[in-house]
């Protein structure tokens, strides 16, 4: 009994460190880099009450939030309008640029997916581009969702503007209907994007 009271100390630290560590690894999901574009389009769906109203709110209810992806470097990142993550004290909500497994971390996202365009390669590369000089230029995220007002963005609305300008509408018109307390108006929501039969799903979780 006495050497079992020894043992046990040294068992549960092997059981806490077995657990941190799958529970690391879980969080870093694997992105099939090599096969990403620029301007392709990511979906998630969050973890936070904003997320669940989207999604209960929305026709589909699928995802909640939506970016587009750009390599900067040797590496992957998105570039999205979020309110609520900031980068450090004081932070505004804005158009961002995070990397691609951050967006995806599992305590941002419980299901997610990149999808591409197959209609122009060349547009979405300059979706991208303008998206990434929304995001240097600071632009602030739309607390009204107000798509008649492009000085402020939010998540589907930056991605559609983006698209525009390169002549692709990607919501082709969809719009929804949310009759909900203190949100209820007509929004473009990440699914009215996401029904876009153009759309080739090219990595989804879980």
């Amino acid at each position: 009994m006495k050497k079992l009271l020894h043992i046990l100390p040294v068992l549960l630290a092997l059981c806490l460190w077995v657990s941190c560590k799958d529970t690391k690894a879980k969080s870093q999901r694997i992105m099939p880099v090599e096969i990403l574009a620029d301007g392709d389009l990511v979906f998630r769906r969050g973890t936070g009450l904003l997320s669940h109203v989207v999604t209960s709110a929305s026709k589909d209810g699928v995802y909640s939030h939506i970016g587009i992806l750009k390599k900067i470097g040797d590496e992957w990142f998105v570039i999205h309008a979020v309110p609520d993550e900031p980068d450090f004290e004081g932070d505004s909500d804005r158009v961002k640029i995070d990397s691609l497994s951050r967006f995806f971390m599992s305590d941002r996202a419980v299901r997610g997916m990149i999808a591409r365009m197959t209609e122009d390669t060349l547009a979405a590369s300059k979706a991208a581009c303008t998206a990434w000089e929304m995001a240097r230029r600071g632009t602030l995220f739309d607390h009204d969702y107000n798509l008649a007002d492009t000085s402020q963005m939010y998540c589907s609305e930056l991605v559609e503007f983006a698209y525009r300008k390169a002549g692709i509408c990607l919501s082709e018109g969809r719009r929804t209907q949310i009759h909900v307390p203190a949100m209820g108006g007509t929004y473009l929501m990440p699914d009215d994007i996401a029904r876009n039969k153009k759309l080739k799903i090219i990595y989804s979780f879980p």
